[in-house]
């Protein structure tokens, strides 16, 4: 059996950070990372970064639905418009 200096739990940004650091102090260390799809932690594969693209793509919707109702309206208005002038 392998024996270690320090247990890292999980293969996050955090994970790999103090992983490096008790390396070049010359600690023996371990990393577990349950899931070999989590490569970097929660934040690049599930959290952080699909929630802020989730976030931009839900406000890029929301803009182009505001322009296509915004132009619905002024066709709706253009004949009326058109009277007046």
């Amino acid at each position: 059996m392998k024996k270690y200096d320090a247990l890292i739990i999980g293969f996050g940004k955090g994970g790999k950070t103090l992983a490096a650091a008790l390396g070049k102090k010359g600690i023996k260390t371990a990393v577990i990372e349950k899931s070999p799809l989590m490569y970097g932690g929660t934040c690049i594969n599930i959290g952080c970064i699909p929630t802020k693209k989730l976030i931009h793509t839900a406000a890029d919707a929301k803009k182009i639905s505001r322009q296509i109702i915004l132009k619905k309206i002024i066709f709706m208005l253009l004949p009326f418009v058109k009277k007046i002038l």
